[in-house]
C-alpha cells in the first residue's frame, strides 16, 4: 500500500460521509451527534500526516457513529 492508495479509501469514506450528512438536516442532529461527526471527518483528514507509514494510517481508520450508519 502507498500514500495514494490510502488517501484513496479515505476520500471514499469522506465522500460517503458527505453525500449522507447532507440527506441528514443537519439541524436535527444533538449537539453530542454534530460534534462525534466533526471529530470523525478530521480524523480522516488528518491521517496522511498523523501517521508514518500508510499500513499505519489505514491500521487506524476512525469507526463511523453507530448511528450514522
Amino acid at each position: 500500500m502507498d500514500w495514494e492508495e490510502l488517501r484513496g479509501i479515505r476520500d471514499g469514506k469522506l465522500g460517503m460521509m458527505d453525500k449522507y450528512q447532507l440527506a441528514i438536516p443537519y439541524q436535527l442532529l444533538t449537539e453530542a451527534q454534530r460534534a462525534e461527526l466533526g471529530i470523525y471527518r478530521m480524523t480522516l483528514l488528518d491521517l496522511p500526516q498523523d501517521y508514518e507509514t500508510p499500513e499505519e494510517a489505514l491500521a487506524n481508520i476512525p469507526e463511523v457513529p453507530v448511528w450514522f450508519h
